[in-house]
């Protein structure tokens, strides 16, 4: 069997075999990826990009209630106005950008060896779970892992560049690709952050000094202070707190997430112990790549950094927020696999990575769903829609208890726009009133998230329950008659 992994240029098996699995990935990323409709967060995308709005009111939403900053969402906006505002559009945006990503990391791969290991980098890019899941999303998360990989290539083109010219090509690309992911997400410091501890250490361990590389980070470094202050002042202005946020118990530090990135905690545990082995198994060979050891900066600084802050500011750590991690996971297992002498092994850890990583699929959705229903992890809002349009009355509220009077109810608002935008689009026969009920007698179906504080209250006065159900996602659909 072992015969036909030779990672030779002429192998057209393998690479016949890679194609297929990058195909996959493709299919995996774009099939279904309007069968749920969204969740909250996305909700909250979705409000924020309207392209009827001009740019000052888009950026006084994203200012009143978004953490991230302004740059996804004033791309999926142009997105939104080119394409029309549906939620599709902005999920196909960031399907595109996690198909993409294959690629940028296997060139990416390329930059740190020159043998076959990319083409393992391929198939683990391509076959994750999670980041499949987030490139069906309308968040920032995929679209950073994007960036932050397509800068990283053109560092290491600018790192290994002979002219003498500072201003090139890939000093421009890098300098601006590198800002573009910090203005995508403000994680992204955490990248420059190890391209400058990198430089120190190539500088006082193996005292090479780019002057190229160090005007760059200067540059990045001070457009990145200038944004911090900018950044800064309007997180401030944002009064909810992020509280469901919980700094890491032990139990983190046995998996370090890798259950997460990896579908599950056998998978994850799985990964991690080759990780481990490897590093510690080859040590010598990776002191003696250098471009190797930046990525274990980032590794480490990915994990180091948020936890620091949480352990004496406040929480911060979350999986898809340090979704670029994977890029060091995977690499360092792709690089470290190839420089095993050992061929029957190396063989063995090819074969049994991409075998693992492939079958998990047929334990998740993106296999199932080729043969049977999936199931709704996301509000089932067009399931409510179904229910409603059959019933004896098509009057809907979106009815919640809302918190601070003195403050704008942002969550009734982006959620009444979505709906609004569902049910225009769908051609639904539903009267949507709003959530007030005080000029309104007769029946009425109310939709609200269960799973979400302050939103399924039945209001202050003589209502009678006639139906209610649990829908898939968490939605609660109940048909109120207001007796006046």
């Amino acid at each position: 069997m072992f015969k036909i992994l030779k990672f030779q240029e002429n192998n057209i098996f393998i690479y016949f075999s890679v194609s297929l699995i990058v195909l996959l990935g493709l299919i995996f990323r774009f099939y279904n990826i309007g069968y749920e409709s969204l969740w909250l967060d996305e909700i909250f995308t979705f409000w924020v990009t309207d392209p009827n709005l001009s740019l000052t009111e888009t950026f006084s939403r994203v200012k009143s209630t978004e953490y991230i900053p302004f740059l996804h969402y004033y791309i999926i906006k142009i997105c939104n106005s080119f394409f029309g505002y549906e939620p599709i559009v902005g999920r196909i945006f960031s399907a595109v950008f996690g198909f993409l990503s294959i690629f940028t990391v296997g060139i990416l791969c390329k930059k740190f060896v020159n043998n076959k290991c990319y083409l393992l980098t391929l198939c683990l890019a391509s076959l994750n779970i999670y980041l499949i899941i987030y490139s069906q999303e309308m968040r920032v998360y995929i679209f950073t892992f994007f960036l932050v990989s397509l800068s990283l290539i053109f560092f290491f083109n600018l790192y290994d560049e002979y002219k003498s010219k500072i201003f090139t090509k890939n000093f421009f690309f890098f300098s601006l690709l590198m800002l573009l992911a910090i203005f995508s997400h403000p994680f992204s410091i955490i990248i420059l952050g190890s391209l400058i501890c990198f430089t120190f250490v190539d500088y006082f361990f193996f005292k090479v000094k780019n002057k190229k590389i160090n005007i760059s980070l200067i540059l990045i470094s001070l457009f990145t202070f200038f944004f911090l202050f900018h950044y800064l002042e309007y997180v401030s202005l944002i009064t909810d707190d992020i509280n469901w946020i919980k700094q890491p118990d032990l139990k983190f530090y046995t998996n370090f997430y890798f259950a997460k990135f990896f579908g599950s905690r056998l998978l994850g545990i799985i990964h991690l112990i080759i990780l481990v082995f490897l590093s510690f198994y080859l040590w010598k060979k990776i002191v003696n790549n250098k471009k190797i050891i930046f990525l274990y900066i980032m590794l480490f600084l990915s994990y180091f950094v948020p936890l620091i802050y949480g352990y004496f500011l406040k929480p911060i750590i979350f999986p898809r927020y340090i979704m670029f991690v994977l890029i060091p996971i995977i690499l360092i297992i792709s690089i470290l696999i190839f420089y095993l002498e050992n061929k029957n092994l190396k063989k063995f850890l090819i074969f049994f990575l991409v075998f693992l990583n492939l079958g998990n699929h047929f334990t998740e959705s993106t296999f199932k769903q080729f043969f049977n229903e999936r199931k709704k992890f996301k509000p089932d809002f067009i399931g409510a829609f179904e229910i409603i349009n059959n019933s004896e009355t098509n009057n809907v509220i979106l009815y919640r208890e809302k918190g601070n009077k003195n403050e704008p109810d942002y969550s009734g608002q982006v959620l009444f726009n979505y709906v609004q935008t569902i049910v225009e689009n769908e051609e639904y026969e539903i009267n949507l009133l709003g959530n007030n009920l005080e000029n309104y007698e007769g029946k009425v179906w109310n939709i609200c998230f269960i799973n979400i504080p302050n939103q399924c209250f039945k209001p202050l006065m003589k209502i009678d329950v006639l139906n209610e159900r649990i829908l898939e996602g968490g939605i609660k659909l109940s048909m109120w008659e207001n007796r006046k």
